[in-house]
Parts: structure tokens; sequence; C-alpha cells
């Protein structure tokens, strides 16, 4: 019967909107709807949290860290990992590296200007780093300011030549910025250093675009299409691309069916490094349910754990770990998990209804048929309880 009952909580995320003039992965978006890209909309931050700092600190720190005024209404996830980061930067207000990975950990969350602050510190603690330009250039690109990003964006590749997805994002802000002729020469770059992808071609087809060149737009954004048939932003831009060369079957073809092609993700570790910081537990369990529900019950635990390591009282984490248990044959295990919902919530007429099967599997019959009896207290009409009652009356 555990085999039947649903995962609580959400499995998906809400689609993040892109333009199609920006390339996949740098956002500031209306046409594109990707199923599964709500970090990146995290990561940008449009509509921040309120800035600047509290808790005292060294002279020498409190002008230059910023914290966030009041973390008792936040994430516990979030607020434990915000203390730890604050405590090494607390040991050494000089150590670069340390308030740039706080800078991370804000980025991650949406804390947009206390990111922006802690970069540019860790910029002038740690200069050598190509990351602190590289994440500026990215928030500077997210707000719309161009000629900055493409600023840092130099900055980055002068400091790792060889990171060709810096040479992505630049090639898009100097578009933004209205340099087709610069943004074309750092697209031919990343066309040299990744030949594979599709993204040198793809920036060459739309500074092309921006020249009014269709006939050359027209091959490289093929060119890229062919190296990467379900590339979305490729598609749509080869599609208005035919519409302007007088080819609209063409174009009805590579509009067909839009919505279903991929929005491939930029090969980029530095902003992957962030998206690893998230620690808000209810996406955390929103992504661990989506794994369970897909059958990967190694992360799903995974990341359940890591939830309660951050927040122990979570009532979702326990719940849904007693449903893995359950479904795993763990009938003691989850038995536990869904006794310390309880003690968490013992108002909730769930984790009762799940406890009685795994009772009931244990050989605790009779304790399971009063955990019932307390699911249908609560909540007379909940479905799987009242599923689990007809399905013990015809046995």
């Amino acid at each position: 019967m555990l085999r039947e009952v649903n995962v609580r909580g959400e499995t998906g995320a809400p689609p993040v909107e892109r333009r199609a003039n920006t390339d996949a992965v740098s956002l500031g978006a209306r046409v594109f709807r990707p199923a599964s890209a709500v970090l990146l909309t995290l990561l940008y931050g449009c509509t921040a949290p309120s800035s600047d700092s509290s808790a005292p600190l060294s002279p020498i720190a409190q002008a230059e860290v910023p914290r966030i005024p009041d973390l008792s209404e936040l994430d516990p996830g979030f607020v434990t990992a915000v203390r730890d980061a604050l405590a090494v930067v607390d040991r050494d207000p000089s150590n670069g590296a340390a308030i740039g990975a706080l800078g991370r950990l804000y980025q991650a969350h949406r804390y947009i200007d206390q990111a922006r602050r802690c970069y540019e510190r860790a910029e002038e603690l740690d200069p050598s780093s190509p990351d602190w330009p590289y994440y500026l250039g990215f928030l500077a690109e997210g707000r719309g300011a161009h000629g900055e990003a493409v600023r840092r964006f130099e900055r980055a590749l002068e400091l790792r030549p060889s990171y060709w997805a810096a040479r992505v994002r630049l090639g898009n802000a100097l578009l933004a910025a209205g340099d087709a002729d610069a943004a074309e020469e750092a697209f031919r770059a990343v066309r040299a250093a990744a030949p594979g992808s599709p993204w040198g071609e793809l920036g060459l087809g739309k500074a092309a675009r921006r020249r009014d060149q269709a006939e050359t737009a027209a091959e490289h954004l093929r060119t890229a299409l062919a190296l990467d048939p379900a590339h979305r932003e490729t598609r749509y831009l080869l599609a208005m691309t035919e519409r302007q060369l007088g080819n609209p079957e063409r174009a009805d073809d590579l509009l067909a069916n839009l919505e279903d092609t991929e929005v491939p993700s930029l090969d980029d570790p530095m902003l992957e490094a962030v998206f690893e910081l998230v620690r808000d537990t209810q996406t955390m369990i929103r992504t661990a349910n989506q794994r369970l529900a897909e059958g990967d019950h190694v992360a799903a635990e995974r990341l359940y754990r890591a939830v309660l390591r951050l927040d122990p009282g979570s009532y979702d984490a326990h719940l849904n770990l007693g449903v893995l248990h359950g479904l795993a044959d763990r009938n003691q295990e989850a038995a536990a998990a869904l006794e310390r919902a309880i003690e968490i919530d013992s108002k909730r007429a769930d984790a009762y209804a799940l406890l009685t099967i795994a009772y009931i599997r244990t050989g605790r019959a009779e304790e399971g048929l009063r955990q019932l009896e307390k699911a249908l207290e609560i909540d007379p009409d909940h479905p799987r309880a009242r599923e689990i009652l007809q399905n013990l009356s015809g046995n």
C-alpha cells in the first residue's frame, strides 16, 4: 500500500522566461520557457531581499562585509550556512577567498547587493582570482549594466584566458552594448576554443543578425543547429532568419514544437559553484521529491539527510524520508522517521496515515489502527487515510 503513497510537496520548478537574443544560460528573457531553470532567476536576483549589515563586527570588517539585518525569519538551512561562512570571515576579515565564498552563498539565495559587495571586496583582497570579476560581470549583465559586464568579463579572461564560457558571456555583453564587431571577435574565439559546441556559431549568427546580414547569420545558425539540433535558442533565431530570407515553410518547421525542445546549459563550472551552494531547504526538498519520483532513491535520501543536517526540525524531510524507507521496505526506519515527523507537528494527518502502514508491516497492527484513527480525527476526508481504511475494511 505504501508504494502508492504520493510524495508530499512539489516535484518541479516553475519555468523561467528567456529572451531570444540572449544566450540560453545568461537569462534576461521573455520567449523561452525551460522546465527546470529556476536557479538562474535566483542567481540574477531580480527581486533581491533588502541589504545592509547588522551584527557587531571588528572595525575593519564592519564596513566591508555585508550582512543580512534579520536572519530570524529566513530558511533554517540558509541561516546555518550564512552563520558558518561569516564565522570564517570574522576570523580573518582580510581573507578574500572567504569573503568571496560568502558572496557566492548570498548570490545563490538572491541577496544580490550583498553578493556584489562581497565580490568587490574579494577582488580587492584576492586580485589574482578570475572568480570575482567573473561573478561581478554576471551580476552586472543581470541588471543591464552591459559596459561594466564587458569590463568584468575581460578582466576574468585576462586572469584565465582558457575559460571559454566567459567569452560566450563577453560576446553577449558586447552585443547588448551595441559592439557587434568586438562580439564577433569574442565568438570566433569561442568557436576556436570549443569547436564541438554550438555557442560560437550561435554567437556569430547573432552578431550577423545585428548587422542585418541575414544570409551570413543563417549559415552560422544552421551550423550551430547541426552541432545541437535540440538547441531552442538556435532554432528560434534561425526560424526568424529564414523568415527574413523569404523561407516561411522552413521557419514554421523550426518553430514546430519549440516549447518541447531543450535549453542546454553553458558548461560553466564557476556558475555551478554557486548553484551547489543553494541551502534553501524547501528547494532542496522539492529537488529530493523529484529525484524520488524519478526512482533515484540514493540521491533523494542524500538530499533529505542534507536538509535534516541544516534543519533537524523539518517535518517534510522526515515525512518524505519515511516514504522513501517504506518504498524500500525499510519499515522500521520508515516508522522512526514518521514518528519524528509527528513529534515535530502532531496536527497533520499525513504522517499518521503513513505510520499506519509502517506499523502494520512491522507486526504492530493494533498500533497502526490507532494511527489511522488519529489521521481521520484530524482530517476525516484525508484521501490517503480513507484509501487505507477502505483497503483494511476489505481485508
